[in-house]
C-alpha cells in the first residue's frame, strides 16, 4: 500500500507544479491582454473586441486551476477557530469532516461543470468566435485536480 500511496504522492507533486505553473501563465496571460486593451482603446484609440473575453476566460481557468493548489496548502480548508478550540481527539475528526465536505462539493463540481460545458457547447464566446464551452470547462477540470489535491493532502498532512 505504500507503493501506491508514493507513486500517488509523486503523481500528485508533479501534477501540482503544473497545473500552478499553467495557472501563473495564466496570469500573466490575463495581465499582459488586459495591458493591452488599455493601450489599444486609451492610446491607439483601435479597442478590441476579443481582449475581455479572452482575459476573463483566463482568469477563469487561472482560478480554476487554482484551486487544487490552495487545497493541497490548505488555504480553503481553514475552519481555525472550530479546530483550535476543539479537544485533539476531536480535531482529527472534524479535519476528516471538512475534507468530506470538500470532496463531496468537488465532486458535484465536476458532474455539474461538466453537465453547463456540454450544454452551452454550440454557444460562442462573444469576439473570440470558439465555443463558450472551453470557458465553462474550467469547472470539472480545476475540480477534478481539486479532488487529486484533496486525497493527496489526506494521504501526506502537513506536519
Amino acid at each position: 500500500m505504500t507503493a501506491v500511496r508514493t507513486c500517488f504522492l509523486a503523481f500528485d507533486r508533479g501534477l501540482g507544479r503544473a497545473v500552478t505553473a499553467v495557472a501563473s501563465g495564466l496570469l500573466v496571460a490575463a495581465a499582459t491582454i488586459g495591458l493591452y486593451q488599455i493601450l489599444a482603446r486609451f492610446v491607439f484609440e483601435q479597442p478590441s473586441r476579443w481582449s475581455t473575453v479572452l482575459a476573463q476566460t483566463c482568469i477563469i481557468w487561472m482560478v480554476f486551476l487554482g484551486l487544487a493548489s490552495a487545497l493541497r496548502q490548505g488555504a480553503l480548508l481553514s475552519v481555525d477557530l472550530a479546530l483550535r478550540l476543539s479537544p485533539a481527539p476531536l480535531r482529527k475528526a472534524l479535519a476528516l469532516l471538512i475534507a468530506l465536505c470538500c470532496l463531496v462539493l468537488l465532486v458535484i463540481m465536476v458532474w455539474h461543470g461538466t453537465q453547463m460545458a456540454w450544454r452551452v457547447r454550440y454557444q460562442t464566446l462573444a469576439g473570440l468566435d470558439i465555443s463558450i464551452a472551453w470557458a465553462y470547462a474550467a469547472i470539472p477540470v480545476g475540480a477534478s485536480f481539486g479532488l487529486v489535491a484533496m486525497v493527496a493532502r489526506w494521504l501526506d498532512p502537513p506536519a
